[in-house]
């Protein structure tokens, strides 16, 4: 017996230090039913609350106690019964993972016993105890989940507190010995094992057995060790503790009850064997309990598909055809066909966002006039070979953007290129050479107030717009461009 407790209460205690740990934030499954306050692993919510009342015969344990395992039943002169005490109780159940769980107690019940050897005295008393304890699912440690799918078996360990009214006789004569003159109170702890059988959706039967360690000695209304041997007296007490413990072991009560479990939470579900198996089925609009579920069974496995399955899906989700003017460019303005308004427009044109040809220097002159803001707009000036001299072509453009530059906010970005006839380190200081020309002409000629508007860069021969191989191509790849910013 000794070794059953020890074992219940290391893996009772087990459960209690594991409770913190088990309430881990699990992974969003896709499911409507999905609990993110779970303290369990699973796709779905499973009915964890459960009430039990239970009632049985109870049991003393301690210094007037006849035998350690056969009552006395019978009352003569020198015995009192044993036999006949019982309690009853209610137990709230609260199961926190498939494993592990909680359960509270409250019961009440009468207790007695006797002792002829040295004490020649018996008791009767009454108590009331309120326990907490964690519970661990034996059966689901040692058989795993799916076997013995509709038994439950629980050992469990917690502490509590008892309140008890006893009173000591004399054996023989019934004289009043002692008692405790009241109900007084003190720390249980109790240990014990549950089986339980799932009878319906909602029903359990089951079996209790329990033993509370207390943490006193008088109980039986008898301090252990309180009596002396007097031929004139009989029994004597000479002794008298200031304490609740005498001089032999604390004293212990337990019971064996009959148990019935009522599970709470809606729509229960209890699985059944289907062609000698048993199947669980969430999806049907109901919660099995967790006393009786492991989450992982709730699972369902990745189904794996044939080639014709996933040639099917890959054709129900293959999207629509692309339209293919996305993917020409007719003109060659940077616009797709799809989105050109005007897809026939000159090579070398600057378009909008539409593909329509825009005039830069109309535009300019268009916004000097009117007073509008700037956008974005582009247009290239461009330079005859190896040449960073500006053309004569271009100075009324450049005088009209600094113009416009000075009279509103708007920037300007500067950007040189050369062809590719030369070595890459030459063609990136001639395209340098290029945007410093512009730059120096809108400041020091076209009279712009503010030099910082303009943002410089250059790119050699790396960025050509046209095809070097003919001559036209290499004239527009000789270039410096001016986007007009806000």
């Amino acid at each position: 017996m000794k070794k059953v407790s020890l074992l219940i209460s290391s893996l009772a205690l087990g459960s209690l230090m594991a409770l913190p740990l088990s309430a881990q934030q699990q992974q969003q499954p896709n499911s409507p039913d999905y609990n993110p306050r779970a303290s369990y692993e699973g796709p779905y919510k499973l009915n964890t609350w459960s009430i039990s009342i239970h009632g049985g015969p109870s049991q003393f344990f301690g210094d007037l106690r006849e035998y350690d395992f056969t009552p006395v039943t019978k009352n003569s002169a020198d015995s009192y019964s044993e036999w006949g005490t019982f309690q009853g109780g209610l137990t709230l159940n609260k199961q926190l993972t498939y494993l592990f769980g909680a359960r509270l107690d409250v019961s009440t019940g009468a207790l007695r016993g006797m002792k002829r050897r040295n004490y020649f005295r018996y008791f009767r008393g009454a108590y009331t105890d309120a326990a907490l304890s964690g519970t661990v699912n034996l059966k689901g440690l040692l058989f795993g989940p799916t076997k013995m799918k509709h038994w439950k078996i629980d050992g469990y360990v917690g502490a509590g507190q008892v309140w008890y009214n006893s009173t000591a006789y004399e054996l023989g004569t019934g004289r009043e010995l002692r008692s405790t003159e009241g109900t007084t109170n003190d720390w249980i702890v109790p240990m014990g094992v549950t089986i339980n059988y799932e009878l319906t959706r909602r029903l359990d039967l089951g079996l209790d057995f329990r033993v509370n360690h207390t943490n006193s000695d008088f109980i039986d209304a008898t301090y252990g060790g309180d009596y002396s041997r007097d031929p004139g007296d009989g029994f004597r007490i000479i002794d008298q503790p200031t304490s609740r413990k005498g001089n032999s072991a604390l004293d212990k009560y337990g019971y064996g009850s009959v148990m019935l479990t009522y599970k709470l939470g809606k729509n229960p579900l209890r699985v059944s064997k289907v062609d000698g198996k048993y199947e669980y089925n969430p999806d049907q609009g109901g919660y099995y309990h967790l006393r009786y579920t492991d989450p992982k069974l709730l699972v369902k496995p990745p189904k794996i598909l044939t080639l014709e399955e996933m040639d099917s899906v890959a054709k129900a989700n293959r999207p629509a055809d692309i339209d293919p003017r996305l993917l020409l460019d007719s003109d060659g303005d940077g616009v797709s066909d799809f989105f050109d308004k005007e897809p026939n427009s000159p090579a070398g044109s600057v378009v909008d966002g539409s593909g329509r040809v825009i005039d830069f220097d109309s535009y300019v002159k268009n916004a000097l006039a009117s007073g509008i803001t700037c956008s974005e707009i582009f247009a290239n000036v461009t330079f005859d070979t190896d040449k960073n001299v500006l053309k004569p072509e271009y100075r009324e453009m450049l005088n009209n953007v600094a113009a416009l530059m000075n009279r509103s906010g708007c920037r300007l970005q500067l950007a040189g290129h050369a062809d590719r006839r030369a070595s890459d380190r030459y063609n990136m200081a001639l395209s340098r050479r290029r945007v410093e020309a512009v730059r120096n002409y809108l400041v020091n000629e076209a009279g712009l107030q503010d030099a910082s508007k303009i943002i410089v860069d250059y790119f050699g021969a790396f960025k050509p717009i046209a095809d070097s191989a003919t001559r036209d191509g290499l004239m527009k790849n000789r270039r410096v461009e001016l986007k007009l910013m806000p």
